[in-house]
């Protein structure tokens, strides 16, 4: 299978074309610069820029699948990226070559529109792509453990043995890592038959925060505890973070992040909490365990 993998120099696009290679496919990378990327040998690289809708269209031909990972609403302006899924969708719908496309929305997504303006963008999209009449597939990850390596939480964890997220002590979370997320990528792209599915996808279990740190305590061999975070503190936190690639205004940015993890801490709808029983009766794969995750995760060096 020829895939085409979208912001294949992610970390989740990158986890995606070291999938295809593991399952003997043929990925094609497509981003601004693969050139510039550590992308691993024998992987075909496009270039490609979502303000550049010919190359998007050039991009996918010949590609059997198309696995669509785009630039986080959370972050970034939606307009240009619902008008780009809209454009790459269009154009695998009209292909003679691709069998089904594959959209991870990078995050839990309501079937109902919010006021959340990520969420409602990320909605949009999976409209507009069954809209156009391309066999698609959605994925919906809840949170990844891989975000805990990164500069909204890793200083905690090494300068205060903390976990410091923002989520309720009592919530329970089904984590899932950007590499399981990646073989139910592919899995779903060898399934064409399941076009028009919608699965919310997470890890093995669900997982409370206490819970989480104790565990992963003792892989890392630290005295970690957990701390909720405020929402408030959530979203300036995520402003200074990306405040030099994020196009929201810092302000917008961290009042929409606390929307966010407000719903995603709602008792309610439990966004966050994921059976997969169902989910591997149609995606079979092999998830990750949350010590086998973190024993191949070492914390990385970082200046606190």
């Amino acid at each position: 299978m020829k895939a085409a993998v979208f912001s294949a120099t992610g970390d989740q696009g990158l986890a995606q074309v070291r999938a295809l290679l593991e399952a003997r496919h043929q990925p094609v990378a497509i981003s601004r610069r693969p050139e510039a990327a550590d992308l691993p040998e024998g992987v075909t690289k496009v270039a490609a820029d979502y303000a550049d809708h010919d190359s998007l269209r050039a991009a996918i031909v010949g590609a059997d699948a198309v696995l669509l990972n785009l630039p986080s609403t959370s972050f970034q302006a939606a307009a240009p990226l619902i008008e780009a899924a809209d454009v790459i969708a269009r154009a695998a719908a009209a292909s003679e070559t691709v069998k089904v496309l594959v959209f991870n929305t990078s995050m839990p997504v309501p079937d109902h529109a919010m006021g959340i303006a990520a969420q409602d963008a990320r909605l949009e999209m999976r409209k507009r792509l069954f809209a156009t009449g391309v066999p698609a597939i959605v994925l919906q990850p809840v949170v990844y453990l891989d975000n805990l390596l990164k500069a909204w939480a890793l200083p905690w964890i090494k300068r205060d043995n903390l976990i410091y997220y923002p989520h309720r002590d009592t919530l329970d979370v089904s984590w899932i890592c950007q590499d399981d997320l990646a073989k139910l990528m592919v899995a779903a792209a060898e399934r064409p038959a399941l076009a028009g599915s919608v699965f919310a996808v997470g890890g093995p279990e669900a997982i409370r925060g206490p819970a989480l740190a104790r565990r992963l305590g003792r892989v890392w061999d630290r005295p970690l505890a957990f701390k909720s975070m405020p929402l408030e503190t959530c979203g300036e936190i995520m402003a200074s973070v990306f405040q030099s690639s994020a196009t929201l205004d810092p302000q917008v940015l961290a009042r929409e992040m606390a929307l966010k993890y407000a719903w995603y801490n709602d008792e309610r709808d439990r966004p966050f909490t994921v059976d997969m029983a169902p989910v591997l009766d149609a995606l079979p794969v092999s998830l990750t365990s949350l010590e086998d995750w973190a024993a191949r995760h070492p914390l990385p060096a970082i200046t606190v």
